[in-house]
């Protein structure tokens, strides 16, 4: 397999085959999916909308449920389900000719969306290890901002020459996309290790009760870390959500403003993911993240400072405000996902995983709701509230993160770990976790270790 500069895991070619062909199966569809049920019912957007949203909402607690099945089957199992059960639910779209059937076809793909979050970056650790996980989260962010946008593009092409008939065609190529990566899925191999007793358990103890959704639960740094992690998730609602009503609707800027700032945002990680995270590996994951809230603070108060200049310098302001805003997205998604899957214990990391993907799905209720208030009453109230709350993050992050201890740390957290220092003796989570092999020196690892 040619490298294109992605990192050296084990089976590389199918894990990435698998996540270029899904993801560009999703790009073909997504820009029609809504559209799709008006096409081929009689319904109204409301109606639909609000079977769409009944849909996503009875699944976001099979997060949890994905979570456990991570832990009591395989990542490589649910995440080959999550596949099938995607596919399932893209199948039943052109028979959901009423409310009910368009809600339970969003439950099984939504479903199969969170079995997805709650396994996939768990098959990572699995093939990845030290800072090469950040740069397979980086990888596969990579690919899918690439996979996607090109997906779009041959959807709008096939929109063209067929009509609204590329709407069954687009739809069924993404069934069979979901299906061919179940099967690319299917065939990797996954080292069968299991996990060994917890760190500090004693002979003495044998009896001692399976880690479960209790120690998740009661781990207080890491679901304090969760719930300002999704406090940290509403900036990222800015290209997609905030952005477009923001520009034309405040700031009066064309209509075609805010998809070439949305075409900024996806460029620049395409092109500059993978290199940002190698440029900096050598910094701890925790304050990438705290950093990335602050940018976004910046963010948006230059998002309300372009609203006094003219239209035509603030479309030119507006594209460092953006390249801006993602170099945070940029250097906090991977160090996010990377801290908690080595932070997570080994026995519970599928539960870990899926109460950290709850971050997106809970702020994903409330985002639509906060920002249409605050779009209502003007440009200050949109960046005074979004960016207090990436401050806040920032600071609840900043308490919390450094406190979460590596998963291969026995005993309770020491601490210097608390500060964010390493303890006596110990070396640093950084240092330590670079899994640097003969020859190798502890320079910032190369963007080729990305998954």
């Amino acid at each position: 397999m040619i490298s294109l500069g992605l990192p050296r895991i084990p089976q590389r070619g199918r894990i990435f085959s698998s996540v270029f062909i899904d993801t560009f199966g999703w790009g073909l569809f997504a820009p029609l999916a809504f559209l799709y049920f008006s096409y081929n019912t009689g319904l109204s957007f409301s109606a639909i909308g609000s079977a769409v949203s009944a849909g996503t909402l009875a699944a976001l607690p099979t997060a949890l449920l994905a979570g456990w099945l991570v832990d009591r089957f395989s990542p490589k199992a649910v995440l080959v389900s999550s596949n099938l059960v995607t596919a399932l639910g893209y199948g039943l779209y052109p028979f959901a000719s009423e409310w009910t059937l368009i809600a339970v076809a969003t439950f099984l793909v939504m479903t199969g969306d969170r079995l997805y979050w709650a396994s996939w970056p768990v098959i990572v650790v699995d093939l990845a290890s030290g800072r090469k996980l950040d740069a397979t989260y980086a990888a596969v962010g990579t690919i899918k901002n690439f996979t996607v946008a090109t997906g779009a593009l041959a959807s709008s092409g096939l929109t063209v020459v067929f009509g609204h008939g590329a709407a069954d065609l687009v739809l069924a190529l993404n069934v069979v996309t979901s299906l061919v990566a179940a099967v690319l899925l299917a065939g990797v191999r996954i080292p069968a290790t299991r996990p060994g007793p917890e760190p500090g358990a004693t002979e003495e103890d044998p009896g001692r009760p399976a880690p479960g959704w209790r120690d998740a639960f009661t781990d207080h740094a890491f679901t304090g870390f969760c719930f300002f992690f999704m406090l940290l998730t509403f900036a990222w609602a800015l290209p997609s959500t905030i952005l477009p009503a923001y520009a034309v609707e405040i700031m009066e800027l064309p209509d075609w403003t805010p998809a070439l700032f949305l075409g900024i945002n996806s460029v620049a990680i395409m092109l500059a993911q993978m290199p940002v995270t190698a440029r900096v590996s050598h910094v701890p994951r925790q304050r990438l993240i705290v950093r990335s809230g602050l940018i976004f603070v910046v963010v948006f108060t230059g998002l309300y400072l372009v609203t006094k200049v003219p239209a035509t310098t603030a479309i030119v302001v507006l594209v460092p405000v953006m390249l801006t805003f993602t170099l945070g997205e940029m250097i906090s998604l991977p160090a996010a996902n990377a801290l908690v899957a080595s932070s997570a214990p080994a026995a519970i990391r599928g539960r870990y995983m899926s109460l950290f993907q709850l971050s997106w799905a809970i702020s994903g209720l409330f985002i639509p709701l906060l920002a249409g208030f605050v779009l209502d009453r003007g440009a200050l109230w949109v960046c005074a509230a979004f960016g207090g709350i990436a401050l806040l993050a920032a600071i609840g992050i900043q308490a919390t993160a450094y406190r979460i201890a590596p998963a291969d740390r026995p005993g309770p957290t020491p601490r210097g770990a608390q500060t964010g220092a390493p303890p006596p003796g110990h070396p640093s989570d950084e240092a330590a976790s670079l899994d640097l092999g003969p020859g190798e020196s502890t320079r910032p690892v190369s963007t080729k270790d990305v998954t």
